[in-house]
């Protein structure tokens, strides 16, 4: 009997461990979901993101894997795009091929819809990549409409992206090529002494501006603003437009009601400085403002000209910031170019984006 109980004891323990090691594989194996697929643990497996966000001083840019739901089936750009369905058309905020695995979107911070919150000292644009697929000729789809939040983070010193670290945030961007990197325009501190960097800018603020020409010959030049115009965009042409200062040196907008633009007495031969009233576009709902400058450098200019002068408007009358305020006549008319012309380099640059919002 001992023998027998001790025979039962052994056979029950021998099943006992081949159920144990029955179990063991099943556990670390495959797992099945509610429709028969099978998949592996979600420990185990590593997803790379398929949506990537850049942003730049004036720009969101995403980048989006064509394999979006990371299941195989490749989406079409064309059924991507960002912000509501009334952007879906257009071209700027449609997805387009970078390659044939990869697709990108490349819109301005203020286009497609997007959305502007400030807290504290951060600046957040924020909107929507929309995937949508089309219904098939049979009014079927394999995959399902997906909508991604994406966003862009902006602070005094940083600029940061919703899906990155950190980055230096860079100050305004200034365009030129060839000759024209011989100027600069830049934004001051109230003081004059200083560059100031980008920050938020409320109407009724006063924007100083300094532009300068750094070629050759310096000590012997001159510098002047023929015009300078405030867009929504890089653009200089683009629309809506405002022209501040034109007609060779004319600061037309000291005519408007309530203005302090003003050029300020020289300090400099090869240098302007400009103060100018924050400044947005009626019923539009950006808030950032480019500013693009044409400048001259002139050589041997002993006086100046109706083309070759900085005109204020003040108590009524224009006034030359280098004397001679007859020159300055043809302001309200057209101010032409002599015959005979001074030896001149010129340049045309363009300063932003500035942050500007209607009130604090």
């Amino acid at each position: 009997m001992a023998f027998t109980g001790q025979l039962a004891s052994l056979l029950l323990l021998s099943l006992l461990l081949a159920v144990a090691a029955a179990i063991r594989p099943l556990k670390e194996g495959p797992m099945i979901d509610a429709e028969g697929r099978e998949y592996k643990s979600a420990a185990a497996r590593t997803v790379e993101p398929t949506v990537q966000i850049e942003c730049t001083d004036a720009s969101m840019i995403i980048y989006i894997k064509a394999d979006l739901f990371n299941n195989g089936r490749l989406v079409s750009p064309e059924d991507l795009f960002l912000g509501g369905v009334e952007y879906s058309e257009s071209s700027q905020c449609r997805a387009a091929a970078l390659s044939d695995t990869e697709y990108i979107i490349e819109a301005a911070l203020q286009n497609c819809g997007s959305k502007l919150t400030v807290s504290a000292d951060v600046l957040t644009y924020s909107n929507e990549l929309v995937f949508s697929p089309p219904a098939s000729f049979h009014g079927i789809t394999r995959l399902i409409p997906a909508v991604v939040p994406v966003s862009c983070h902006y602070k005094s010193t940083y600029l940061v992206s919703s899906s990155g670290p950190q980055q230096p945030f860079y100050p305004p961007a200034q365009y030129s090529s060839g000759q024209q990197s011989y100027f600069s325009l830049k934004l001051m501190t109230d003081d004059w002494r200083s560059e100031m960097f980008p920050s938020a800018f409320y109407l009724g603020d006063i924007l100083h501006l300094e532009a300068s020409y750094n070629g050759p010959d310096t000590r012997q030049s001159k510098l002047f603003i023929d015009t300078c115009v405030a867009t929504l965009t890089p653009d200089p042409l683009s629309t809506p437009r405002y022209y501040f200062i034109e007609n060779h040196g004319c600061v037309t907008d000291a005519k408007e009601g309530g203005s302090n633009a003003l050029l300020k007495p020289r300090t400099r031969s090869h240098s302007l400085q400009l103060q100018l009233d924050a400044l947005l576009f009626h019923l539009d709902s950006r808030n950032s403002v480019f500013i693009t400058c044409q400048l001259k450098a002139i050589f041997d200019a002993r006086k100046s000209s109706p083309v070759n002068k900085a005109c204020n408007y003040i108590r009524g009358r224009w006034e030359n910031v280098d004397g001679h305020d007859g020159v300055c006549r043809c302001c309200d008319s057209t101010c032409h170019q002599p015959p005979i012309q001074n030896p001149m380099v010129c340049g045309t640059v363009t300063l932003g984006p500035l942050m500007i919002f209607p009130s604090k």
